[in-house]
């Protein structure tokens, strides 16, 4: 079993970036991440993204660096790949799986509790929002492009923690995007 990286060339959050996947299991991809310094929420359902500042941590680990067609053919072997036109139905069931855990309804674009993966960035919608909180001591982060998204984004927290309270757990921990239906 080996974890192999590309090299960061997809521009970012002011950096580079690139993508880190195993051969073989989540459970070995996650055990790398984790040694190399990259944070839970960089993990994207089959990979993780990667900052070019982690390249010499990642090396120090053992993760072998491979070109970006040698890196796509690893992770299709694998059987770990999620394809492209896949990963909306795999976040759907994601979001379903966790919502239900929390017994929450109706069920978010993207839903994740706890601090690993990330949701999708904010949509363009009126009335969408991206929220997140890493630390249930911390207040949660809120994106919004307007005052119904930060409103709903607000609501959506408040259901989150009262749920979170109910399961014994504090306050929510994860993040959610969501937003009306596009009805364009």
């Amino acid at each position: 079993m080996t974890v192999y990286a590309d090299t960061p060339r997809w521009p970012r959050h002011g950096t580079l970036w690139g993508h880190l996947i195993s051969d073989a299991s989540l459970e070995e991809l996650h055990q790398a991440a984790a040694r190399a310094g990259l944070p839970p929420r960089s993990f994207d359902l089959d990979h993780y993204d990667w900052p070019a500042a982690a390249g010499e941590a990642l090396r120090e680990v053992g993760v072998r660096f491979v070109d970006d067609g040698a890196l796509t053919r690893i992770l299709i072997a694998s059987g770990l790949r999620i394809r492209l036109r896949d990963r909306p139905a795999a976040r759907a069931r994601r979001s379903a799986e966790q919502a239900a855990a929390l017994g929450l309804d109706p069920v978010p674009r993207d839903l994740i509790v706890g601090l690993l993966g990330h949701v999708d960035p904010l949509p363009e919608q009126p009335g969408g929002y991206r929220l997140t909180r890493d630390d249930p001591d911390r207040p949660a982060r809120i994106e919004a492009h307007d005052a119904a998204g930060r409103r709903e984004a607000q609501e959506m927290l408040e259901r989150l923690d009262a749920l979170a309270r109910v399961a014994g757990t504090g306050r929510f921990v994860g993040q959610v995007m969501d937003a009306p239906p596009d009805r364009r």
